[in-house]
């Protein structure tokens, strides 16, 4: 099946998708090759596009004088390829938690099965991206596609992991949380990273040229 076949089928009709998807032989590196490397990339090239290149929307940080200093197209592309990275370092370090908790509601401990879960629940998330760049409705339209993402989560953990019905909903909210305390621990490290970049840079520059 096409990708493209395969994302319109798992957020058009995902009750039907996800027995199909849970029955398909696979292996996490041909999801992450095949599928997620590639959708992830969307985000990546919107942001690289339309914010760096066009300058719409562009990305700025508060100064010490209340002005905004403007990020640049090298240093937006750089945060772009950063953040495409570690979506999918999440993407894997979230499948490896589904499948060390599953079996705690009785479900399948499938490495394989799991990585099909958060690999094709995060589809909304990666195509939203191709409007994720427009001020407000992309803003609004990426909320619901993570809102969309928990209920694509809820329908596939029975027919792919065969959890029980009445514990899906409990692992759901499960899922949920790992996920915000996991981005809570990406996000500060790309704040990090992003703040020692342009700042430590800018500290270098500045004493490279006054002294």
């Amino acid at each position: 099946m096409s990708i493209v076949a395969r994302a319109k089928n798992i957020i058009l009709k995902p009750t039907d998708e996800w027995n199909v998807i849970a029955d398909e032989p696979a292996t996490v590196g041909g999801l992450f090759t095949g599928y997620a490397m590639i959708l992830a990339a969307i985000p990546l090239a919107a942001d690289i596009i339309f914010t760096g290149a066009l300058g719409i929307n562009v990305a700025s940080l508060g100064g010490m004088d209340g002005g905004a200093m403007e990020l640049g197209f090298g240093a937006i592309a750089a945060m772009a390829v950063v953040g495409y990275v570690f979506s999918l370092i999440t993407l894997f370090v979230m499948s490896f938690l589904v499948n060390a908790v599953s079996p705690s509601f009785n479900g399948k401990s499938d490495m394989v099965q799991s990585a099909k879960l958060m690999t094709y629940a995060s589809t909304p998330t990666w195509v939203a991206g191709l409007v994720g760049w427009i001020p407000i409705l992309g803003g609004l339209i990426s909320f619901a596609a993570i809102a969309y993402v928990v209920y694509l989560i809820y329908l596939g953990l029975q027919p792919v992991l065969g959890v029980p019905k009445e514990k899906v909903a409990g692992f759901t909210v499960v899922i949920v949380l790992l996920y915000v305390v996991l981005s809570v621990i990406i996000s500060g490290i790309l704040i990090g990273i992003a703040f020692s970049t342009l700042f430590g840079s800018g500290m270098m520059g500045g004493a490279l040229s006054g002294a």
